[in-house]
């Protein structure tokens, strides 16, 4: 097993043909899909209004640091696969490896995740609906959308991202005038919505409330990190990603913050074996309960749109990121070939792992969905770990170096070396808390407590095999890191070996 061999022949390159606007409106909402749409009513079951309003925020200011940190990175060293490929970098060979299969893995099984939660959204209008009647169609839709290349994803998940945008905004309109009394169809006494509503659910279930809604939380801002990749095939990729950073604190208040915090007003939601049963949105329950059937069935059908488009970004983050993988001899050199400019085998890996959606068929299909699910439960919080230690270890080598930030940093983060130190530590709570939560989980039928270990074990299983076969080092001396611009486009282009 050559770890260190480069992809070899064969044209490796992706083009560069998503613009500047269509990756604004992807910053604004690519990656809000099943996390906030559908997650959010369970943890408000489980945690209550505000516990599900403070985690997010908090989660949220991390991620905010996180994409900070990471476009001050592709700003002085523009790479595709970005986030792991600084791992290999700026932390070791071995951590890189596990970072980038971890980041694989998780894509890879959130695409079934997203086509089994739009079957469940489905079937609000018929309960029975069979999956093999719903799954093919989307499967079919995404090799649609991704078939036509970079750009043309690129306008489809700018076409999603206005459906996301004015369905979010849209429920915020209707539930502040549903906490207004200004529906007539509403007729629930006035201490039953509002500010009212919200302080009798505020926290539920105690400290293990917060830290079942808290990892939830981390789950739903996944993704965020996605344009790291999409920067890659971005016309002006040192410009846009800076720019992202802007972005995403008005991401995170408006389609985030703002409409979780309504949901909390006007949706009362008790903890039972249904709350566990999955495919009904917040939204959509919120709208139920007001006696808006209309409205709920046009949420409905939005979301479904909406959580299509996840899918459809994950189809797209999980290929380059295998493709990127393999250019550089991280992974099999098939798969980083490239043909007609898609990452052609990457993406039939995708479409055929894809295939497992159809498990909800089976009789055990929920057993081992959940487990399948788990191997990827602690990725997001890994990646965005790994994406902090590199900046913070870039800054560092800088001054080890005793060279000037300038004359490296094309952009520098706001929140600095110590913004990245506060959300590693965020992070590393946001993984204590999903095993803490599973191991005391108050749900009715909770999954078995290993589940909760499997993304852990999966990335130090990667890191420990490269560290055995590829004779890693643990870390790699400050003095020692390369902070030549020209040296990532080398090993980006797979000139040199890891």
């Amino acid at each position: 097993m050559d770890l260190t061999t480069s992809a070899g022949t064969g044209d490796t390159s992706l083009k560069k043909v998503i613009t500047t606007r269509q990756f604004v409106l992807m910053a604004l909402s690519s990656s809000i899909g099943a996390g906030v749409l559908l997650a959010t009513y369970s943890s408000l079951a489980v945690g209550g209004a505000a516990s599900l309003l403070i985690s997010f925020i908090v989660v949220g200011f991390a991620v905010w640091i996180t994409m900070c940190a990471l476009g001050e990175l592709s700003a002085a060293f523009p790479v595709s696969g970005s986030f792991y490929g600084y791992s290999v970098r700026f932390i070791s060979p071995a951590w890189g490896f596990a970072m980038g299969w971890n980041y694989v893995i998780n894509f890879l099984f959130i695409v079934v995740f997203e086509l089994v939660v739009m079957l469940l959204c489905a079937r609000y209008w018929e309960p029975d609906l069979p999956a093999y009647y719903v799954i093919p169609g989307f499967i079919s839709g995404l090799v649609l959308v991704n078939a036509f290349g970079a750009k043309w994803y690129a306008e489809a998940e700018n076409a999603f991202a206005v459906c996301k945008m004015m369905v979010l905004s849209a429920f915020v309109i209707v539930a502040a005038l549903i906490v207004n009394k200004s529906i007539p169809a509403d007729t629930r006494p006035a201490d039953e919505v509002g500010i009212t509503l919200w302080q009798q659910n505020a926290f539920k279930h105690g400290p293990i409330g917060f830290l079942y809604v808290f990892m939830t939380a981390g789950m739903a801002y996944g993704g965020t990190e996605m344009l790291g990749l999409t920067a890659a095939e971005c016309e002006r990729p040192h410009k846009v990603m800076p720019l992202a950073c802007k972005i995403v604190p008005l991401r995170i208040i408006w389609l985030y913050l703002v409409p979780i915090f309504m949901i909390g007003m006007v949706l009362k939601v008790s903890l039972d074996d249904t709350v566990q049963s999955g495919g009904i949105s917040p939204l959509v329950a919120a709208m139920d309960q007001a006696n808006l059937p209309i409205l709920a069935n046009v949420f409905n059908g939005i979301i479904i749109v909406a959580i299509f488009s996840m899918a459809s970004a994950s189809v797209f983050a999980s290929s380059r990121a295998l493709q990127a993988l393999s250019s550089k001899g991280m992974g099999p050199r098939l798969f980083a070939k490239i043909r007609w400019g898609h990452p052609i085998w990457a993406l039939a890996l995708v479409f055929t792992v894809s295939l497992l959606s159809f498990i909800k068929i089976s009789k055990d299909g929920d057993l081992v969905f959940n487990w399948l699910l788990a191997l990827a439960s602690g990725s997001n919080y890994f990646t965005w770990i790994s994406i902090c230690v590199c900046h913070v270890r870039l800054r560092l080598a800088i001054r080890k170096k005793g060279i000037e930030e300038r004359d490296i940093l094309k952009w520098k983060s706001p929140p600095g070396i110590g913004g990245s130190m506060i959300a590693i530590v965020i992070f590393l709570f946001g993984l204590s808390a999903q095993i803490i939560a599973a191991a005391q989980s108050p749900l009715p039928n909770p999954p078995h407590i290993l589940a909760s270990f499997l993304g852990i074990i999966v990335v130090f299983v990667f890191w420990a095999g490269y560290m055995v076969l590829g004779k890693g080092v643990l870390l790699i001396p400050l003095d020692q890191i390369d902070l030549q611009a020209k040296a990532a486009e080398r090993i980006d282009n797979g000139e040199e070996s890891i």
